[in-house]
């Protein structure tokens, strides 16, 4: 019997072909809160929850926890809404940070900050990014990101993916260079019987000794 019964005149009240006909309108309008037998789709929200739920749709919501923003298969979807294009090596909080800013960055398109703005969107470190502009050559710039890691993929990856941002979002009249900067050599603090590295003292000498 429906909960919907109760709305009902009361000499409708005890009929069952009306209960079992109102329970497949509770089932599409509120969905059930307990189990009921027979129930198609046991757990499915009706319609009232759906539509309550429909405004975490459009929140990308980066670093937000899972149940207050979109779920991740509607992301492209949000993205072709806003005529963003996600690349496929992205990753989730990367794309989520994309989508949450895309609305306020196609103001700055085509300019220096607005490029800047969307690669230190990608990259995700602070101060790690710098555009240096010059006289000459003309309409030349170039981009010079700061990492500390050393991971041969990770780094060739970032190169991919940034000189993709560049490309897609600089005036075509311009030409960049690309410079990141990685540590190539590491002096550490560690016990001599452990070599694995470089250690001043042990292994390596900085400056050099003279007799004069």
């Amino acid at each position: 019997m429906s909960s919907y019964s109760q709305y009902l005149p009361a000499v409708l009240q005890e009929d069952p072909l009306i209960g079992r006909l109102l329970l497949a309108f509770e089932k599409l309008l509120a969905g059930f809160p307990v189990a009921v037998p027979g129930d198609p789709l046991p757990g499915q929200p009706g319609l009232e929850a759906s539509l309550d739920d429909l405004a975490r749709l459009f929140r990308p919501g980066p670093g937000a926890p899972e149940r207050s923003r979109t779920p991740e298969p509607f992301v492209p979807w949000l993205a072709g809404w806003m005529g963003l294009t996600l690349r496929d090596d992205w990753d989730p909080e990367t794309r989520r940070r994309f989508l949450a800013n895309a609305v306020p960055l196609y103001r700055l398109r085509g300019t220096r900050g607005g490029l800047l703005a969307l690669l230190n969107l990608y990259v995700n470190q602070p101060d790690a990014v710098t555009i240096y502009e010059f006289d000459a050559p003309p309409h030349f710039f170039q981009v010079e990101i700061v990492q500390t890691q050393r991971d041969p993929t990770q780094l060739a990856r970032l190169d991919r993916c940034v000189r993709a941002i560049i490309d897609a979002d600089k005036p075509s009249h311009t030409f960049y260079g690309l410079r990141i900067l990685f540590p190539t050599m590491q002096i550490v603090d560690a016990p001599a019987s452990d070599l694995d590295g470089i250690y001043v003292g042990v292994n390596t000498t900085l400056g050099s000794n003279s007799l004069h």
